[in-house]
C-alpha cells in the first residue's frame, strides 16, 4: 500500500463517494481514539490530483460539476485549479490542471494494520494464525441443510470447519473462489521509497499526490505520492513513497499474483517519473544518479504488491451466490483504505445476523436503504453474470492493438469476438485465446503453436505465432502500449517458448 487514505469524492456516484468519506472518518476516528502511532496525518493542503491529460481533465470538471450540484457538502470540500500560477505553487508547473481534495491523509498502512491485529490477539477471541495458506474450501456432506452444514478449510497444517466463512483474499479470491475468476483479477503494483532531496527535507510536501494522464496512462492507472515524516533533526527520512508505472509493468501488472519480485521497467519508470511531473527542487540526495538530461532518484526500497481488481469497478461485498454460509469482501480495485473498513463490517452484520438465524437478507436490504452500503457492491448472480459481459480488463487494450494486422500482413486476417471469460482472437484460420486466463494455442488445422506473455527488453509482451518446429513465424505482435510495429521473421529461442 503507498500510504494513500483518501475517499474518491468527485469520480464516484455520490452513495459511493458518501460511504467512502465515512470510511475515512473512521479511520481517522480511529486512530485519533486509540494514538495509534500510524504516522497518521490529514495533509494541511488536502490531496492533489494532477492531470497532464486535457481529456481527462475535462472529465474531472464535469464530475466536479456534479458533484457540487448533486450534494453540496462533499461539493464544497472539492475545486478544481486551471490558473498557471496556482498550478506552479502546488508544485505541478506542467500539468493542464488539478483538482484539490480536502479530505485525505497519509500514514503507514503496515503500521496502522499491526497495531490493530496486535490489539485484537491481546484484547478479543481473536486466533490468529500466520504463514498458514488456505488450500481448499470445501462445503461439509453430513447435512443438506444450509444452516447446519459446514464448511472445511484445509491448510497445511491441518483442517477446520465452520459454518461461516469469510473471503478477504482480495487479488486471490478466485484461487478458493473460481466463480470470480474473470471477475476479480490479481493485478501488481509497483512500489518504491525514493530518498528524499534536500528541499523536501527543508520543506516537507503539503499535499499527498495522484498523477493522472501521463504518457500511455488511462484514469485508473495514476501514479501516486506521498512523503513520509522527516526525522526531528530535519537530515533524514521523509522518504518518497511514490508507486505506480503500471503501463510500464509486464502485461500491465494484469493477472500478475507473484510479488516476490519486481518488475525492472515499472521500477527505473518511477525513479525517473517524479522530477518530470513534480518540481521536487533543484539539490537531488547525494545518491542520485546522472540520467539524461536529468537524474534518476535514488531508491531505498523497491517492492511490489498484488491488488484485486472489478471487473464492473466496484467491491464485492456479501454472500456468495449458492453457497450458503460463505462470504466475501474485496476487489478494492486499488482503493482499499476508503473501502475496506465498512464493507468488512457490513460483511461480519450479516454473518452475525445469519448466525443468530435471522433473515440476514433483511439487514442487507436495510443497509442498501440507510446508504450503509452502496447497492453496487452488494453480490448477486444477476451482478456477476453482467460482470462477465463487461471488457475483460486483460484485454481491454488488446483489440486496438491487434487489429492493425490485417493492413500490416496482408496474408493475414484478425477476427476477434468475446466470450464470457477469453478474448478470442483468429489468425489466418488458427485460434487462440489471448487474455491474461487464455494463452493456450487451439490448433484449428496446420502446425502451429502460440505463446503469450513473452517479456521482451523494452517491458512490451510478444503474442508469437510459429510453425511447431520453429523455423518459420507467421507474426510476432507486440501487444502493450508504446511498442514497436509487429514484427515477422525467423523465429528466436527468446521469442518462443518450447523453440
Amino acid at each position: 500500500n503507498g500510504g494513500h487514505c483518501q475517499p474518491q469524492l468527485y469520480e464516484n456516484p455520490v452513495d459511493v463517494a458518501a460511504f467512502q468519506l465515512r470510511n475515512f472518518e473512521i479511520i481517522d476516528a480511529l486512530v485519533r481514539k486509540h494514538d495509534i502511532p500510524c504516522e497518521w496525518q490529514q495533509m494541511p493542503g488536502g490531496g492533489c490530483h494532477a492531470y497532464y491529460s486535457q481529456k481527462y481533465f475535462e472529465e474531472a470538471k464535469v464530475e466536479v460539476a456534479d458533484l457540487k450540484q448533486n450534494n453540496l457538502s462533499m461539493g464544497d470540500t472539492v475545486r478544481v485549479v486551471e490558473d498557471k500560477e496556482e498550478l506552479s505553487k502546488l508544485r505541478i508547473p506542467t500539468a493542464v490542471g488539478a483538482v484539490i481534495q480536502s479530505r485525505a491523509a497519509k500514514l503507514s498502512p503496515y503500521k496502522l494494520v499491526s497495531w490493530i491485529l496486535e490489539d485484537l490477539v491481546k484484547n478479543s477471541r481473536l486466533n490468529l494464525q500466520t504463514s498458514t495458506p488456505v488450500v481448499s474450501l470445501t462445503r461439509s456432506k453430513a447435512s443438506t441443510s444450509s444452516s447446519t452444514s459446514k464448511w472445511t478449510v484445509q491448510t497445511p497444517r491441518g483442517t477446520l470447519s465452520a459454518h461461516h466463512v469469510l473471503i478477504t483474499t482480495n487479488g486471490y479470491t478466485s484461487y478458493l473462489l473460481p466463480q470470480f475468476r474473470s471477475i476479480i483479477v490479481p493485478v501488481r503494483g509497483e512500489m518504491s521509497a525514493l530518498r528524499t532531496p534536500v528541499p523536501l527535507l527543508q520543506q516537507p510536501l503539503n499535499h499527498t499526490y495522484a498523477f493522472i494522464g501521463t504518457v500511455g496512462q488511462d484514469r485508473i492507472q495514476d501514479d501516486y505520492l506521498v512523503q513520509r515524516p522527516v526525522s526531528p533533526d530535519g537530515k533524514g527520512g521523509g522518504e518518497l513513497m511514490f508507486g505506480g508505472g503500471r503501463t510500464k509493468a509486464f502485461h500491465e501488472g494484469v493477472d500478475v499474483d507473484s510479488d516476490d519480485m519486481i518488475d525492472d521497467p515499472a521500477a527505473e519508470y518511477l525513479r525517473t517519473k517524479l522530477p518530470q511531473v513534480l518540481n521536487i527542487g533543484t539539490s537531488a540526495h547525494p545518491s542520485a544518479k546522472p540520467r539524461g538530461k536529468g537524474k534518476e532518484l535514488s531508491a531505498k526500497k523497491e517492492w511490489t504488491g498484488i491488488m484485486g481488481f472489478s471487473r464492473d469497478g466496484h467491491p464485492w461485498v456479501g454472500a456468495v451466490p449458492d453457497a450458503p454460509g460463505l462470504w466475501l469482501s474485496g476487489a478494492y480495485t486499488g482503493s482499499g483504505m476508503p473501502n475496506a473498513a465498512l464493507s468488512s463490517q457490513h460483511a461480519a452484520c450479516l454473518i452475525l445476523a445469519a448466525h443468530k438465524a435471522q433473515d440476514w437478507k433483511a439487514v442487507e436490504q436495510e443497509a442498501i436503504r440507510s446508504g450503509s452500503i452502496p447497492s453496487c457492491y452488494v453480490i448477486t448472480k444477476q451482478r456477476m453474470e453482467h460482470a462477465r459481459k463487461l471488457p475483460d480488463i486483460g484485454a481491454r487494450k488488446l483489440v486496438p492493438l491487434l487489429l492493425p494486422l490485417a493492413a500490416a500482413f496482408p496474408t493475414i486476417s484478425v477476427n476477434t469476438y468475446q466470450d464470457t471469460t477469453c478474448q478470442v482472437l483468429d489468425v489466418e484460420g488458427y485460434a487462440f485465446k489471448a487474455n491474461r486466463h487464455c494463452t493456450q494455442f487451439i490448433e484449428q488445422e496446420g502446425s502451429f503453436i502460440a505463446t503469450s506473455k513473452r517479456a521482451v527488453k523494452d517491458g512490451c509482451v510478444l503474442q508469437v505465432f510459429a510453425s511447431t518446429d520453429c523455423t518459420d513465424v507467421l507474426a510476432a505482435i507486440a501487444v502493450n502500449a508504446g511498442c514497436e510495429a509487429p514484427y515477422e521473421g525467423p523465429a528466436s529461442s527468446g521469442w518462443v517458448v518450447g523453440c
